[in-house]
């Protein structure tokens, strides 16, 4: 390092060097110093997230380290020939070498995205040029994990793929391995507020590598429907769907709903006392109601059917308000039974499926009451693919009136073909190809974006 005079200060080719935003200095050959840098990142004397970049149009060279920087790992490249070779890529196979391993010996390197701009990133090695700087380890790598689940998203219209990235987080599914043998088994661990369970979920039959790198095709949410793409009625317009009545009552689409009822125990100055007493107290005056569903304990019992206004527990209110504090018991007339019933839609009834006792730190009594009730669908509910293309369920028809093919087969449900020419989801139409080619031929096809020329993606 050397001062510079006032007239070196001024010359085109001295670059402002700055870390972080700060003013270090300047340098008068700035590729070279940037080169530097990075040959001491890659030799692991700096960290590895640590980005150089330079700005020709802003005569700057901008060292970054600081955190929130989404960075990017990409293969180095050397006068046009790849670093990784062939005895590398066998000993990650065996299990020798890590990715870190990778990262340590300077065959892969992290680049943010103010780098990206002074480096040639070529998607495949056979189309990499002496002017190539990197190679991506896989195109579809440049995707989240939303994105990464849809089939052929490089087919599709920009919008559609972030309409599916936000739809799909919504999507009914699993929750656990052992859920499959009992819904208890989860239930012991937790009990949400709100939970929505499918019935029957299923892998896709056209999947990515995405799908297998996180483990979506072994936990996943979705089911796999037999789609007609025509027009029905005028049920189906504006993105209306027609679904199969007989579909339905073979559970396609059916779902668990597991609702958690909290009940605690209210304390304090001069408010009421609740706590969970029998229909019948000896030597008492007051009258619970009694239910078929409750135990002697006062409360629902697990497993019972209940319905609208039946009683979940059997509480006795205690005012204490106006009565001076003694050792004596509390009379009868401060005690009136106040019962907790069930709120539910008329007509419909569901299962108590578990009871949970517990209390706080102050030792207040709180009661959890997890209901589970089966829903299958009906009119309005929303359906969607994984292209986007939302809509609601606008009939209901009965299979002898559905349209068959020449096998026989009747769809699942029927979606208007007006969808198509303005969303321009050409992905989804591939897709029902691939779901077709996939049940003739008895395997799974794959989807991921950019693989047609990795053979990621089937053509």
């Amino acid at each position: 390092m050397e001062l510079l005079s006032g007239e070196e200060l001024h010359t085109p080719n001295s670059f402002l060097v700055m870390l972080n935003g700060l003013i270090l200095g300047k340098h008068r050959r700035p590729q070279h110093f940037a080169n530097a840098l990075r040959k001491l990142r890659r030799a692991g004397k700096i960290g590895e997230f640590v980005s150089v970049f330079v700005n020709e149009k802003q005569r700057c060279v901008y060292i970054s380290s600081d955190g929130g920087r989404v960075c990017r790992p990409l293969v180095i490249v050397d006068k046009g020939i790849s670093r990784i070779k062939e005895h590398h890529m066998k000993e990650l196979l065996d299990g020798v070498r890590t990715f870190n391993d990778f990262l340590g010996d300077g065959l892969v390197e992290y680049l943010d995205v103010n780098e990206e701009n002074n480096a040639l990133i070529a998607l495949y090695e056979g189309e990499v040029t002496p002017e190539t700087t990197h190679i991506e380890i896989e195109p579809f790598t440049i995707l989240g994990v939303n994105a990464g689940l849809i089939p052929y998203p490089h087919h599709n219209q920009s919008p559609r793929n972030t309409y599916q990235c936000a739809m799909g987080k919504q999507a009914m599914g699993n929750i656990a391995y052992n859920q499959a043998s009992s819904i208890i088994c989860y239930s012991l661990c937790r009990m949400d507020t709100l939970l929505n369970i499918l019935v029957y979920p299923q892998r896709p039959l056209v999947t990515t590598r995405t799908i297998e790198l996180v483990g979506y095709d072994k936990l996943g949410a979705g089911q796999n429907a037999t789609v007609a793409v025509m027009s029905c009625s005028g049920y189906d317009i504006e993105d209306a769907i027609v679904m199969n009545k007989a579909s339905l009552d073979r559970g396609f689409g059916r779902c668990i709903v597991m609702k958690n009822i909290l009940r605690p125990q209210r304390t304090g100055p001069g408010s009421e006392r609740m706590q969970a007493m029998p229909y019948f107290i000896p030597d008492c005056m007051i009258k619970f109601l009694h239910c078929q569903i409750t135990d002697d304990d006062g409360i629902a019992a697990p497993g019972e059917i209940i319905r609208p206004n039946d009683i979940l527990l059997n509480k006795v209110s205690i005012h204490t308000r106006g009565i001076p504090v003694s050792s004596e018991p509390l009379l009868d007339s401060a005690c009136r039974p106040a019962k907790q019933l069930y709120k539910g839609p008329e007509g419909e009834s569901c299962v108590l499926d578990r009871v949970a006792l517990s209390s706080d730190q102050n030792g207040n009594l709180s009661i959890k009451s997890l209901i589970r009730h089966t829903r299958r669908p009906e009119l309005g509910d929303k359906f969607s693919s994984r292209h986007g293309q939302k809509g609601v369920c606008g009939i209901i028809i009965q299979q002898e009136d559905f349209p068959f093919s020449e096998r026989g087969i009747c769809p699942d449900l029927i979606m208007n073909p007006h969808g198509f020419p303005s969303r321009m989801t050409v992905g989804k139409m591939i897709e029902l190809l691939g779901g077709k080619a996939g049940v003739s031929c008895g395997r799974f096809h794959y989807g991921s974006a950019f693989g047609e020329p990795s053979g990621h993606a089937d053509k």
